[in-house]
């Protein structure tokens, strides 16, 4: 059984410097928050890192306190049965709703279960449609 819900995602935007994967990480684990899922990459001068967290209130207090700028968006979640071709079968769905994937993440979630992060055209649509 997928469980499929819209969820914030917390974007992050820092120098891109030696170090701050573990500073930004390290300032959310000292502050007692688990990351469910992230997706972090470089561009010229700017680390982007999107947290999908246990509290994001928290989080964002933890990281403002660095300074960080952060702007928080709506996503899909889906968490699913870690399997073969699942992403398919959701790409696919979404595909055939006619609704377009921005960008997708995952992450395990244990016990043979990954959460994959959706960022699409019409995120309403989409949790109707994957539901």
């Amino acid at each position: 059984m997928n469980v499929v819900k819209e969820e914030t995602e917390l974007q992050v935007i820092t120098p891109n410097e030696p170090g701050i994967f573990g500073r930004v990480l390290g300032t959310l684990a000292n502050a007692g928050i688990n990351l469910r899922a992230y997706c972090v990459y470089s561009e010229e001068d700017r680390g982007h890192f999107r947290l999908i967290t246990s509290d994001n209130k928290k989080a964002e207090a933890a990281l403002k306190a660095l300074r960080y700028k952060i702007k928080v968006t709506r996503v899909i979640t889906v968490e699913v049965t870690d399997r073969i071709g699942v992403g398919a079968e959701i790409g696919a769905l979404l595909g055939g709703a006619v609704i377009d994937i921005k960008y997708s993440y995952g992450s395990s979630v244990g016990a043979g279960r990954s959460l994959l992060v959706f960022k699409t055209s019409n995120n309403k649509k989409a949790l109707k449609t994957l539901q």
